[in-house]
C-alpha cells in the first residue's frame, strides 16, 4: 500500500495528524490569497478606469467588449461580486488552515475556497453583461 508522503512525517505541531500540517497549509493559504488579492485588484483597476479594455485582463465577453462605456459600466458592476468571493475565499483559506490537521476538512475547506471564487467569477461575468447592455 502507498502511503502519501505527508503522512511519512509526523506534523510537530500536531501530533498524530492525518493532513498535510499547518506549514504546508500555510503556504498553500498565502499563495491562493495573493491570488485573490490580485483577483479583487485588478477588478478595482478595471471599474476605476486605470485599465480600460485590452487583450490581457477583464471580462472579455462581447456585451462588455462593444464600447469603452460598457466596458466601464459592466467593471464597475463587477466589483462587488468578485470582492464578496475573494473576502469569502479567504476566510474558507483560513479554515483550510485551521483544519489542516485532518486531511477530509482540509480539502473541503480548499474545494469551498475555489468553489466560492468560480461562483463568484460567474456571478460577476453575468452582473456585468446585465450592466453593460443597459448602456
Amino acid at each position: 500500500m502507498l502511503v502519501p508522503a505527508w503522512r511519512t512525517v509526523p506534523d510537530p505541531v500536531t501530533p498524530g495528524a492525518t493532513g498535510p500540517g499547518v506549514g504546508p497549509a500555510i503556504l498553500v493559504a498565502a499563495l491562493l490569497t495573493v491570488a485573490l488579492a490580485g483577483l479583487a485588484g485588478v477588478s478595482r483597476m478595471l471599474a476605476g478606469g486605470t485599465l480600460g479594455p485590452n487583450p490581457l485582463v477583464g471580462i472579455r465577453l462581447p456585451a462588455l467588449l462593444a464600447s469603452e462605456q460598457a466596458w466601464q459600466h459592466g467593471h464597475r458592476a463587477a466589483v462587488r461580486p468578485l470582492t464578496v468571493a475573494a473576502v469569502l475565499g479567504f476566510l474558507a483559506l483560513v479554515g483550510s488552515v485551521v483544519a489542516s490537521g485532518d486531511v477530509l476538512w482540509y480539502l473541503v475547506f480548499l474545494c469551498i475556497a475555489l468553489a466560492v471564487v468560480i461562483i463568484g467569477v460567474i456571478v460577476a461575468a453575468v452582473v456585468a453583461v446585465r450592466a453593460a447592455k443597459r448602456v
